[in-house]
This record gives C-alpha cells, structure tokens and sequence, in this order.
C-alpha cells in the first residue's frame, strides 16, 4: 500500500510540475516585456487615446426657437476609423507621439462643433456643418500626442497639430 501512495504522489508531482511549467511565461521574455511596456506608451493605449479625442468632437446642436431653455443633448460630430502611429520619441518622463487620424463626419443635425479636434477641421466645413452639410468622405489629420508618465502608467496630457 505505501508504494501505490509513492506512485500516486509522484505522479501527482510530475502533472503538477508539467502543468505549472506550460503556463509559467520564461522569464526574460515578461521582463523585456514590461521594460518596453514601462518606456514608451503602448501602440494600443494611444489607438485608445485617438479614438477618445476623435469622439471628443462634438455637436452643440442650435437651440430650438419652440424651446430656448430646453437641454439638447451633445453627440459626436466624428466617426473614428483608423489610427497609424508615424513615430514615437520617448525621454525618461515624457513621450511625444505623431499619428495620422483618419475620421468621417457623422449625418447629425446641424450645429456648432466644439472639443477634440475642432481645431483641426477648416472654418469652410464648419460652417459646412453649421448649414447641416456635413463634408463627405474620410478625413485625415495629422496628430502630436504628449504623453507624460505618471507612476507605472503614460497618460496623453496635450494634443497638437503635427508638422
């Protein structure tokens, strides 16, 4: 009876070692992993920032004559389509990031445009927009993301124009 128990425990030993192994990443490679992780933001977490200040843009829809006080609820005057990362420069606390974004107007009621990437649409297709013609096609606009590091993780603090 003891040696069926010494089969069983080392039996038990050899599933549980070959098991453990299979879902234990080697080392080195999780290391580099987080080092690279920890010196520059992420190409997925600056897609997530884009997608964020592409929504940004919103509508301020005119104010009703029927209901001058009434609330009217904002809505994004753009659609997110595509983020390319150009290029990325990092010092030790800081990152500057270029992207190409590439957006199209959402069909919403007229109005006014305001936050995200206002600043970046002409005053030609706001005023486009304003009249309740949103401009057709895919929009491109060329981004410079800074990003400073703040503990273990980056956060998009300034969106520019790029060159």
């Amino acid at each position: 009876m003891n040696a069926r128990w010494a089969v069983l425990i080392l039996t038990a030993g050899f599933a549980f070692a070959s098991c453990s192994e299979k879902s234990t990443p080697p080392k080195a490679q999780s290391e580099s992993e987080n080092k690279e992780n920890k010196s520059q933001p992420g190409e997925d977490e600056i897609a997530e920032d884009c997608v964020a200040f592409v929504q940004a843009t919103k509508v301020d829809p005119a104010k009703s004559i029927d209901c001058p006080g009434c609330s009217v609820e904002r809505s994004s005057a753009l659609a997110f389509r595509q983020m390319h990362l150009d290029r990325i420069s990092c010092t030790g606390i800081s990152c500057e990031a270029t992207v190409t974004l590439r957006a199209v107007f959402n069909p919403t009621a007229s109005g006014t445009i305001s936050g995200g990437l206002t600043a970046w649409i002409s005053p030609e297709q706001r005023q486009e927009f304003l009249n309740g013609h949103p401009p057709a096609g895919e929009q491109v606009y060329r981004v410079k993301i800074t990003y400073k590091r703040t503990g273990e993780a980056w956060r998009a603090i300034e969106f520019d124009r790029a060159d």
